[in-house]
């Protein structure tokens, strides 16, 4: 139940971003029926010389294109699982496993897969992740962020391919080179950050306990529909949120752009919303919200579009012309609003002509 719970709640934490809910409840059940034990460890249990490390997908969420489908169906055995594939890679590359697994994010899929890697390796999963929410770039990565290297780092492709990663001059470069990757192949299985214990307990590193919120979240959402009352409000109220917009998806435009899918959506609004018009834009996920020509959210707070009818949050690009949402803002972890963490995380870094406003400040302004 705490599983199912934490994958609900990582729906409202991903932003929109994170891979699907569906095929992280899959992988989550199979590994399940094939026996897998799930464990948690919280970041102050870990020993000093421990050493922890972080693995993730790196896509577009836009679907595949004909030509890396047809080279992926022309391969002998594609790789499953890159993701676990990159993480031994780095194992066998430092020379000794590791004694934890670092959520990469609060995705619904970014964070089954991370479950699933420490449950078929044997290792507990940390209590923690490295945004507290889904996000569009390897850049915005706590570890980063605090001033650690993240190289030596790996990756792995559905093709097999097998990239080592030992030092680079910009930090930044990592992101660029890995989303190259994913433009040939589709998506890239990472294994990063690989910190010691000492590190991961020291602050503003790790966002600590997000593991714990989500399942909170998916608790919240399950407890108030088995008592008929409104779970999307519940959730909001167990993460400690903001309702933001409520209507219908009116149109909407997406591409995978640059290895990112990229567009933005419009909210017609319904009730006591009734006559206004919402527009979310995301790159992966969900980077600005606006109320007609007033801002009300934006990164590194999280935006999400929940589905009326499923209390689930939605995934880009699943939505669709009709759909009934609610869309909720919650607050980022304090270490985005440190001016080391608002470098990359604010919306000018992706672009946007517009200031960081904290989200309560805007809600209530």
């Amino acid at each position: 139940m705490d599983l199912e719970d934490s994958l609900t709640g990582c729906s409202y934490l991903g932003c929109g971003g994170g891979g699907s809910l569906t095929e992280a409840r899959a992988l989550i059940r199979a590994d399940l029926e094939a026996g897998y034990v799930f464990n948690v460890l919280d970041v102050t249990a870990l020993a000093d010389e421990d050493r922890a490390a972080c693995p993730y997908a790196l896509a577009s969420l836009a679907p595949l294109s004909d030509e890396i489908e047809a080279k992926l169906d022309a391969v002998d055995s594609p790789v499953e699982f890159p993701v676990l594939e990159a993480f031994r890679l780095l194992e066998r590359h430092l020379g000794r496993p590791f004694s934890a697994v670092i959520l990469g994010e609060m995705g619904p899929l970014s964070m089954a897969e991370g479950l699933s890697i420490a449950a078929r390796l044997g290792v507990p999963t940390l209590d923690a992740d490295t945004v507290g929410r889904a996000t569009p770039e390897i850049n915005q990565h706590s570890v980063r962020v605090a001033g650690h290297a993240l190289t030596p780092a790996t990756a792995y492709t559905p093709f097999g391919d097998e990239i080592i990663l030992t030092d680079l001059q910009d930090p930044s470069r990592q992101e660029d080179i890995i989303r190259a990757l994913t433009v040939i192949s589709g998506l890239v299985g990472v294994a990063d950050a690989p910190i010691t214990g000492a590190i991961a307990k020291a602050p503003n590193v790790l966002v600590k306990e997000s593991l714990s919120l989500a399942i909170a979240i998916g608790r919240a959402v399950r407890e108030a529909k088995a008592a008929n009352t409104d779970p999307i409000d519940a959730a909001r109220r167990a993460g400690d949120g903001y309702r933001l917009f409520s209507g219908r998806v009116s149109s909407f435009d997406w591409g995978d752009r640059d290895g990112f899918l990229a567009g933005d959506l419009f909210v017609e609004g319904r009730g006591e919303f009734a006559g206004q018009t919402l527009r979310l834009d995301y790159k992966n996920e969900h980077l600005v919200a606006q109320l007609g020509d007033r801002i009300i959210a934006t990164c590194p707070d999280l935006i999400t579009m929940v589905d009326r009818e499923t209390a689930e949050g939605v995934n880009n690009p699943e939505f669709y012309e009709g759909q009934l949402v609610e869309v909720l803002g919650f607050r980022c972890d304090p270490i985005w609003r440190r001016p080391e963490g608002l470098e990359v995380f604010e919306p000018r870094y992706f672009g946007y002509p517009i200031d960081y406003t904290p989200i309560e400040d805007l809600v209530f302004r």
